[in-house]
């Protein structure tokens, strides 16, 4: 999941969450009674703090629910979302506790991030493959997001979830109000988004944020240079094609400056912020990863009737995705207990639980499809049939330009950053 997030209730870190109390004495008179506030050890709770950037509505809910069904078969371990409002406050927060040997439990981060959390801090995670190989995980997890967690031949964290990230929501009311179908080419979207213009509604939700413009400019430049010529240049099989990545920045600067919602620009408009403007009709389209199904969901609106999540038009058989993990850091206080809650994550119970309610979909392909909700089917159904299932890449360089690009509109600093910085630099 992504970065700055906000919600009603925040959670400090760096301070301790439980005590343990009770401690035997250390010697008795003979004959002496028991002492009845020594504590029953099948009584005393062990804590796990999780430490987790997940606060807005729809991810949290997601999160609660995942202890919940934990909880059914360790209602003596008590897991707390130690969470923040910001991904990247809490990435200095978390590295500080590390490196002052205390790490939490468990921790949250992105796959893309586990190489060079790694890199910046050797042996700092502990390899999860024997637990991979005992819950037989490898016969059901999709094979790409197996690849993306292991380095060396070790397994460094346990995946929650799927999120498709070129995913369009669409407001079924104003769509059929409009008398418009959901676009299945670029033409189609553009087609779509003039005629919404033309009747006076806000054709597309957005933030000026450079994550959030991210997500977006990856569905336009997914759908404006092509599916194959996407996945080579972003899996670093092949440089980067200047001309067709002007092409897909000036198509960006075209869909901002005609299309996009004037409040985007506000200094503290965000992702949720953009989801209000579909939710409340005062927009037609989202293209955001499907944690805004989640949302949408959360605030009462059900998938498949409400509104409806289809992959961007013109990206048709690319699964891009992103996947939330849980990682257990060396010396983590409880590891017994955090290693019961991965098995958690991993189970069939778990997945269905958390995935119902965070929008994403399940790490497992035999995961029933009926369990889910019209919307998690279809989007389940694209991930198993997807020609090209890509993670998603994330770079600072890249978010810093398209946020200035979307103040500027200079096209030549925005395609030096993606020349200057390819993935994986």
């Amino acid at each position: 999941m992504q970065r700055a997030f906000r919600r009603r209730t925040v959670f400090q870190l760096g301070l301790p969450l439980f005590y343990l109390a009770g401690c035997a004495e250390e010697s008795a008179e003979p004959g002496a009674k028991p002492d009845d506030s020594d504590p029953d050890p099948e009584t005393v709770e062990t804590p796990i703090t999780l430490f987790s950037w997940w606060v807005a509505p729809g991810e949290a809910d997601a999160l609660d629910a995942l202890i919940a069904v934990h909880n059914l078969e360790y209602p003596l371990e008590k897991v707390s979302n130690a969470a923040i409002a910001s991904g990247d406050q809490a990435r200095d927060v978390l590295e500080a506790q590390l490196k002052g040997g205390e790490p939490p439990d468990l921790f949250q981060e992105n796959a893309y991030d586990m190489a060079s959390f790694l890199r910046d801090n050797p042996g700092g995670l502990t390899p999860l493959t024997d637990l991979f190989e005992e819950l037989g995980l490898f016969d059901v997890v999709v094979r790409e997001v197996i690849a993306d967690i292991t380095l060396e031949g070790e397994i460094y964290s346990m995946p929650v979830n799927i999120h498709r990230e070129n995913a369009l929501h669409y407001s079924m009311r104003i769509f059929e109000e409009q008398g418009l179908e959901p676009p299945t080419t670029l033409e189609e979207f553009l087609e779509v988004c003039e005629a919404l213009k033309a009747a006076g509604i806000t054709p597309l939700a957005s933030a000026n944020r450079g994550w959030i413009l991210r997500i977006l400019f990856n569905a336009l430049s997914a759908a404006s240079m092509g599916v194959d010529a996407f996945r080579d240049y972003y899996s670093g099989a092949s440089e980067l094609d200047e001309p067709a990545m002007r092409a897909a920045i000036e198509l960006l600067g075209k869909v901002l400056d005609e299309y996009v919602n004037a409040s985007a620009a506000e200094l503290e408009f965000d992702w949720t912020d953009a989801a209000d403007l579909v939710l409340n009709g005062e927009a037609a389209m989202f293209i955001h990863g499907d944690w805004a199904k989640g949302y949408f969901t959360q605030q009462g609106w059900k998938p498949g009737e409400g509104f409806g999540v289809i992959a961007m038009p013109g990206t048709t058989g690319l699964f891009l995705y992103g996947v939330d993990a849980f990682a257990l850091p060396t010396g983590s206080p409880h590891p017994e207990a955090a290693l019961h809650f991965l098995r958690t994550v991993a189970s069939k119970a778990g997945q269905l639980a958390f995935n119902e309610l965070k929008g994403s979909s399940p790490i497992r392909l035999d995961t029933m499809v009926d369990d889910l909700d019209p919307a998690g089917r279809a989007t389940l159904d694209d991930l198993r049939s997807a020609e090209v299932r890509l993670l998603t890449r994330s770079n600072d360089a890249w978010d810093a330009a398209l946020a200035e690009y979307a103040i500027s509109r200079d096209a030549d600093a925005l395609l030096a950053a993606y020349v200057d910085s390819p993935p994986g630099a």
